[in-house]
Formats: C-alpha cells, structure tokens, sequence
C-alpha cells in the first residue's frame, strides 16, 4: 500500500474556512492589522495565582515509620489516604532499600506527585498535566469574529488564518492559535523501549485500549463474550453507575504523565452527571511486559461507599484502585520510568523556558519514537498501527523517518544516545551498491537522502568528535557517495553542457513514486532537490574529513576531503548554471510570479498549479538542504501561497483540507532563516496544536483540518509516525539555538516569542551542542526593557554569537556591554569567546 494513496470517495471532507460575518452574515475578509486576536488559556500548562507556588511547596517528612509519615508542622501520623495542607498521601513505600513517602497534590489544570524521603527531602517530582476532572471541557474556541472550520467542497485561497495571527499585536502561541479551532483528538501511547510496538498499547480518548487480550486458538472477531481491551478503566469503577462515568466526545483531558514520560494519564469527565475519573497507564521495562494502572473514580456526595476507600482531594472525593500490581509496586514503577526519562534529557541538555508545554511537545517527540523502535531496528508507526509490518515491509526502512531520529538526537545533545540506531541501520539497510534496502524493494526513496545521511554523519562527529565511530561508518558511507555520483556522472556523459540535465542526480524523488521495476535514468524527471542534497551532503562530509583528519593527523581522510570538496564545488556550478537556464526558459507567468522550477522540465506551468507532492514534499526536500540562495526559497514559498495550499502556514495537501506534516521540518527549515521570525513560530505551533493532539502528542502523517482523529481518511495517513512527532522537538531547538550552514554563526533565541522575554521571564539552555562546541546561556528579563544574558561558551567555541531578544513593546535594542547591537539582536564575535571564559551581557532598549 502506498503511503499516500487515498479513497478519493471518503465522505464528510470539507474545506477549512477563515471568515468574519457581515451583518447579512456574508463572509468577508478582515482587513485591520494590529488587534488583539482571540485566546484561551494553555489548560496543559497553565496556573491559577499560587498554584504553581502551592505545587512547589511539597510536605517536609520528619519521619516514616511502620507505612506512616510524619510531617512537619502536624501533630500527629499521617496514613495513605489522609491529606496534609492539599497532599494526599498515596503510600509509604521502600524504594532502593531506603522509605518513601509519595504524595500527590492537584489544583486546577495542573498536579504533581512527589517522593520524600526522610534523609534527602525531595528525590523525585513528576509533574501532571491533569488537575481537577471538572474543568475537563472540549478545547474552547474564543474569536469573536473568525472561525477555522472545515467546508465543503474545500477551495484552497489566501492563508487567512494566517494572516490573522501575523497582522495582529501579538506573537504566535498556543493560546492565540488553539483559540481558533478545534483540537486533534489522538490515541494515546504506552510503551517502552524494550518491548516497542509488540507489547505498547494506545488508549483511546475515554482510557480504554485499543488492544484486545489474546486468546490461544481463537480469534477476538469470533469470540466477543470472551475477549476483552487489556485495559479498560470501566472494570474499576463503581459498576452500579456506569452512566455516571460516560464519555461524551470532547470531555476528555489526554496526556502524557510528565508532559513527556511513556505514561497515559487521562481524565474524563461526564458534564452532565458531575462525574468523572482519572487513569493513569505504564508499561514496566521489560520485552514482555505488561501495563500497570491507577484508576481514579470520583465518587457523587450519595453515593455510599466504605470510607476507608473514599479520598477528599482538593474539590473531588473519589475512589482509587490499582491493576495489575499492588497500589506500592505501581508506584514504584512510576518511580523507575520517570527517573530514567528525567535524566536522559536533563542529564544531556538542560532546557527551561516560559513555555514548558512546548518543551514537553519537544522531549514527548524523542521519547515516543525511542519506545517504537524494536530494539535498534527502526520504525516509521508510532506504536502499533497501520505501519507496523514485519518483516520490515511497508516504511519501517524509510530513510526520511531514520534520518530525522538521528537529527532530532543529535540536536538536542543525544548524540551518542542515536549512535547505535545508526550504526546498525548501516550495517543492515544499506544495499552493497550505495542503495536503500527501501520496503524491502517494494519501493525506492529518492536518492538525496544519502546527502542527509552525509550531513548527519559530518553533524556526529561536530558534536562528539568520536574518531572510532566516523572510521567504523565510513565504509557504507563510501558506497553510498559512489551510489549517487554514479547517477551524477551519468548526466554529465549523456548530456552535454547544454542540456539543463548536465549534472543532475536521476531518481525518484518520493518513495511513492518510485518503483523498482521502473528505476532508470528516465523513468522520473531530474529533480533539483536531489542534486541540491547531494551537494550539501559531499560539502559537509568533505568538511568532516578535513576536520577529523587534521586533528588525528589522518592523510587519507585530508585527500578524501578535497577529493569530495572538488566534486561539491563542481556540482554546485552545474547544478546553478541548470537553475539559471531553467528560469530564463520559464514562461511569462512563471517569471512574473518568480516561482523557483522543481526540474529543468518545469518551464510551462500556470503558478496556481502546485501538485500535493510539489507541496509537501519536493518543496520540503529543497528547504532542509539549505542552498543557500534566498531568492531561491522565497520562490518556492511564493508558488504556495499563489496556489491557496496553505493553512496556518502549513502546507496542505491539493484539494483536500489536510497537511502532510512528516515533512514540515522543511517549512521550520525555511522559515527559520528568515528575518521575521513569526511564520517560523506560527507553523510550529499550528504543528501542535492542529497536527497533533496538544496533550498526549500523537500526530499523524496526515491530519485534516481541524479537528481530525484517529479513523478519519485511509488509516495510513491518520497513523501517528516519527517525522510527525518529532516536528516539535527539531522546532523547539531551531528556536532556541540556530547554526547557519554556510557562515560560521550561532544564533540564539531567534524565534523567542516576544512575550518570553517580557519581565520575570527566564530561557536557560545548558549544554547545547553546535559545530562551534557546546554553548550554556541564561536570559533573564530584568524589566521590559533590560534584559541579562550570561554566556558559557566552550573553551574553544569557535563560531559568532547572534544573541536575539524581541522586546515585549516592540522597540529596537539600543545598547548592549558587549558586542555590536543591531534592532533585535546582539553580535558576539568569535574572538571573544574563544578563551572560553563566561560572558554576562545587559542589553537595553
């Protein structure tokens, strides 16, 4: 099957509208520019005044003795199931030999549950959330005047959306963006990293698994009295009242414990009953293991229970009950899971800044391909799903879903965490010839992800510096560059210099697209965007080579470097004298709109046709190699815009109100080299909060608008797949720490909102790897005006420093006591940095 073949007969598909209504109720555009638009809270992340505070303020244990805790300030022990100032006490429990007090404390959106010991205070904070089931509600739409809604027929038009956001007083987020439509509403992942999708499970909205148990001889089909969900929060609730427990679509809050962790924990709440529960999810470590829950019922003033078993916490009485282990073993494993999650990300790469749901969207991206590959084979399903095919059919080889684990590794300092995943999908899925072993051969993908590859090699070795590791991967890397300049070498003998074709890379330029039966030099136009990331590709790794042997003193590496230097300057000049040639020949409308060609063949189009691969892959494809030429991008851009095929900055997909977001990395590509950071921000969070459920982040490959779930299309395009998943965790880190490819500068905080920077606000980022060597800051925002930054470069960081800040008022900076001050940044030159000496700058407005 392919990945985007699609029943064009699927019923219910409607176009998204942007609209205001007249008096007569007419749509009509809005034309005013500096507004206020709508909002609502960030229910994931947000606080009521001192609640955050209150959360911070766990109880401080005297002693545990005998399953009891005593607490500071109280009279008297206190046993599981009694409440000090808000804290529940869960239980006492024996954690690594040494007792364990675990309370749990909610307030409106939010909660937290803490381990306490008598020596050591707090050990462990995992944050909820979660907080009162009552406030459970469908995502609240809060415009006055706009809408985003799906129409039929869909008319792809202006990106009005868009522009709704942009031509107001604020930057985009979450609150202003959510505000417009409705919410994703996705399964939601529990797993591990040992089991992967064999033993992971996906909740639906109201708890229950999607799997069923197995049954020796006997299929669920045939045996529905017998064969249940493996977990189904129905069992443990009052049975008497079921009613009270109904889902009623929408009234669900699903998330990830944590914000990140591989834990469900869900709320639902019935708004017509006043009643509700809460199930909380995990998967212990294990390959056969099997899931532990919490679930918590709430319980009506009448109705009668032991009260031995009712809890009063914060507003709600309720009941809980444990599965499959003991209420202590449960807590224990919660304890183990969140441990080992926390310090993988903040052992590598300490991140803080004033929005942690985006910072969770991040970190949740990592973690759920990690708990969805098997073992070091890859994957491109998150859990199990439609994807999830073995042997390795379907794309469980794709290169484009392997390539952006790697990078999202990489980026946010996990490096050598990813080096395994990499090195065993060289050694296993790279044919002898250079080639992908691609759906096991069902398929070809198109040649150019071997210059990402490339680029993802040069990348581990900035950040590690791991000489043994580029040695051991250099031999498959070698038959891949002879796979492609084998193509290449072609073009230059059958073509002559005239030829637009001169110096191309044949191929497929999509996995759907190409065929192994078919795979020839002709079967498939000359594609710029595979000659475009072949030359990036052989430009990084001969810049890795001459790095790597210049500081191990390696003459081999030296001449395989200028070797692959002189190839990539070669190709560059071919492949810009093709682009040169191709433009000139375009038509008149072509050349009038400065839309950039796809292939030296695309001279004779009307602008307002772009095709959905044109979309939302080709274009993507030529955006994340970073040519370099500006004109170039913004002629790509242009093409989408003069189509209509944009909504909220996300590409949509022809004539159907849906975006194909595995490749949206290539919109956040583009859009963060610009000077005007707000595009950049509006996709990436258009990205969570449309293309992914904004609280348990499953996110599809292919999401309509707004307002989609799991079932809705083909059930490939509503499969939740890594490159999805991991479009925030790339975003997140381009945000925050930004490294040109082709200029030796590292700019930070360059798409910060404005409202981060506002009086109060701190971003600290420790550790972050760039090619120039690590990089530690801290921004604190003295007033609006005045802003702290101290820099912790490495010793020998060899880059320039752009230090961005967008104040809250909008004025330009006016002066900095260190480097040279330009309207909404300050220039570090690498000479003062270089003795690796910390560096605290004041800038102003």
């Amino acid at each position: 099957m392919q990945r985007r073949k699609f029943l064009q007969t699927a019923g219910g598909i409607a176009a998204v509208g942007f609209f205001e209504k007249n008096s007569q109720g007419a749509a009509e555009p809005n034309p005013q520019s500096g507004y206020a638009p709508g909002r609502i809270a960030n229910e994931y992340s947000a606080f009521l005044p001192g609640e955050k505070e209150a959360l911070v303020r766990a109880p401080k244990v005297t002693r545990l003795d005998g399953g009891a805790a005593w607490v500071q300030g109280a009279n008297q022990a206190l046993h599981p199931g009694q409440v000090t100032g808000g804290w529940l006490l869960l239980a006492v429990v024996g954690i690594n030999g040494t007792d364990t007090a675990i309370f749990e404390k909610n307030v409106t959106y939010q909660g937290a549950i803490v381990y306490i010991t008598e020596r050591d205070g707090v050990i462990l904070r995992i944050p909820k959330r979660l907080g009162y089931l009552s406030r459970i509600r469908p995502r609240p739409i809060n415009t006055k005047r706009i809408q985003f809604v799906r129409e039929t027929p869909y008319r792809p038009g202006p990106d009005r959306l868009a522009e709704y956001i942009l031509h107001s007083n604020e930057d985009p987020s979450y609150e202003n963006v959510a505000a417009l439509g409705a919410e994703y509403i996705g399964w939601t992942l529990v797993g591990n990293e040992q089991g992967g999708p064999a033993v992971s499970l996906f909740l639906e909205a109201d708890g229950k698994s999607r799997q069923l148990n197995p049954m020796s001889g006997c299929k669920a089909a045939w045996a529905p009295d017998h064969v249940d969900a493996v977990f189904d929060p129905s069992h443990h609730y009052p049975d008497a009242y079921p009613e009270l427990y109904r889902y009623v679509s929408g009234f669900s809050k699903r998330t990830l414990l944590g914000g990140y962790l591989p834990v469900a924990n869900t709320g639902v709440w019935n708004a017509e009953a006043k009643c509700g529960y809460e199930v909380v999810v995990a998967l212990p470590p294990g390959e056969e293991a099997k899931p532990v829950a919490r679930v918590r019922a709430m319980l009506p003033d009448w109705m009668h229970a032991k009260d031995e078993d009712i809890v009063q916490l914060g507003k709600e009485r309720y009941r809980d009950q444990y599965a499959g282990t003991s209420r202590e073993g449960f807590l224990a494993e919660l304890a183990g899971i969140a441990n080992q999650w926390q310090h993988f990300f903040e052992d590598r790469m300490k991140v803080e800044i004033p929005d942690p749901w985006l910072l969770d969207a991040a970190r949740a991206g990592i973690m759920l391909a990690r708990c969805s590959y098997r073992g070091l084979r890859p994957t491109y399903q998150i859990g199990e799903g439609a994807y999830t095919k073995i042997p390795e059919r379907s794309h469980a080889l794709f290169p484009v879903a392997h390539y952006e684990f790697t990078w999202a590794h990489q980026l946010w300092n996990l490096t050598k965490e990813a080096d395994p995943y990499v090195q065993y999908y060289l050694d296993h899925y790279i044919l002898p010839d250079g080639n992908f072993l691609y759906n096991t051969q069902d398929q070809v993908e198109a040649p150019l992800n071997a210059g990402v590859f490339l680029w993802n090699s040069a990348r581990t070795y900035d950040y590690t510096h791991d000489y043994e590791a580029l040695r051991k991967r250099l031999p498959v890397l070698e038959r891949m560059i002879g796979f492609v300049l084998d193509r290449y070498e072609y073009s230059k003998r059958t073509f002559p210099a005239s030829d637009r074709r001169h110096g191309l890379i044949w191929g497929s330029p999509e996995a759907d697209l190409g065929d192994p039966e078919n795979d020839y030099p002709n079967s498939h136009p000359f594609y710029y965007q595979n000659a475009a990331w072949t030359w990036r590709g052989l430009k990084e790794h001969s810049r890795c080579l001459r790095l790597a042997g210049g500081e191990h003193h390696s003459g081999d590496l030296q001449v395989a470097a200028e070797k692959y230097a002189g190839i990539a300057k070669e190709m560059r000049g071919l492949v810009e004298r093709s682009m040169k040639a191709t433009i000139a020949a375009g038509n008149a409308a072509m050349r009038e709109a400065q839309i950039t060609p796809f292939t030296p063949h695309d001279t004779d189009r009307d602008p307002k046709h772009l095709t959905s691969y044109e979309n939302h892959r080709f274009m993507m494809d030529w955006f994340t190699s970073d040519w370099g030429v500006e004109a170039l991008d913004l002629g790509h851009l242009k093409h989408r815009t003069i189509a209509g095929e944009q909504i909220l900055g996300l590409n949509t997909d022809g004539d159907w109100p849906r975006t194909s977001n595995f490749m949206a990395h290539g919109t956040l590509a583009v859009r963060i080299r610009q000077d005007d950071y707000r595009p950049f921000l509006l996709t990436l969070y258009a990205l969570c909060c449309y293309a992914a459920d904004s609280g348990n982040r499953y996110s599809p490959e292919d999401a309509f608008l707004p307002g989609s779930y799991p079932g809705e299309g083909n059930k490939y395009g509503w499969s939740a797949v890594v490159n999805s998943v991991l479009q925030p965790t790339l975003g997140l880190r381009w945000l925050l720490c930004y490294e040109e490819s082709d200029q030796d500068a590292c700019h930070l905080q360059k798409a910060a909102p404005k409202h981060w920077f506002a009086a109060g606000e701190r971003i600290r980022v420790e550790h972050c790897p760039t090619r120039f060597g690590e990089v530690s800051w801290t921004t604190e925002a003295a007033s609006n005006g005045e802003w702290r930054v101290h820099i912790e470069p490495a010793a020998n960081f060899s880059g320039q420093l752009v230090v961005h800040v967008h104040p809250p008022d909008g004025k330009p900076l006016a002066s900095a006591t260190a480097g040279t001050v330009q309207r909404d940044r300050v220039m570090i030159a690498a000479s003062s940095l270089q003795a690796g000496r910390a560096l605290d700058v004041t800038i102003r407005t």
